[in-house]
């Protein structure tokens, strides 16, 4: 089956208007004091959990189905925007991202709850670092060391669920459908 027969999915955090917002506001000045990059439009703005990459389409409700067990007795919480970061660390910078200054443990067990539900459909093996990408550089870019220096968004996200999205790609950027809303019930976000 060609690509162009499957559906690309990933599941992440749908972030509402005001937050991307903020984000698009605080990376602003960014836009013009660092060259080579390409910014995330604000509509595209999300925090991935997990990519399962290019799928035949009758694998989407199933996705859906074992995404929706899987984040429901996890605890809504809410997590807080923080500074901005880069990868990789060191040497030249190839994505710029808004990282979490509280919340990201409890980002990283429901992306643990999620990769553990559906692991037989997994088609990265990553480390989750949980992060929003705002810019990808076209090549490698070499950055000062204050170039990133942003005060902190301090802006809080409410994780209330978790979206089942598919990817569109395209230029200039992609565009991303939310395909299901899973809501998150109860229990621990942890376990």
């Amino acid at each position: 089956m060609s690509d162009a027969a499957k559906v690309r999915l990933f599941a992440g955090i749908d972030l509402p208007a005001g937050t991307r917002t903020a984000i698009e506001d605080t990376t602003a000045p960014l836009r013009t004091t660092i060259p080579g990059f390409r910014w995330v439009p604000a509509e595209n703005l999300h925090l991935t959990l997990t990519f399962f990459g290019w799928l035949p389409p009758e694998e989407v409700d199933p996705i859906r189905a074992e995404l929706a067990t899987s984040v429901a007795s996890a605890a809504p919480f809410a997590a807080r925007l923080g500074a901005a970061g880069r990868f990789p660390e060191r040497g030249k910078a190839r994505v710029l991202w808004v990282g979490f200054a509280a919340g990201a443990d409890a980002l990283a067990d429901l992306a643990d709850r999620v990769r553990a539900g559906l692991a037989d459909r997994l088609r990265e093996d990553r480390p989750f670092r949980p992060h929003i990408t705002v810019a990808r550089a076209t090549r490698p870019v070499r950055l000062t060391a204050d170039a990133l220096a942003l005060a902190p968004l301090d802006t809080d996200v409410a994780v209330e669920a978790v979206t089942l999205f598919r990817s569109h790609p395209g230029s200039p950027h992609p565009r991303y459908e939310p395909i299901a809303h899973l809501g998150m019930e109860g229990g621990s976000a942890a376990g």
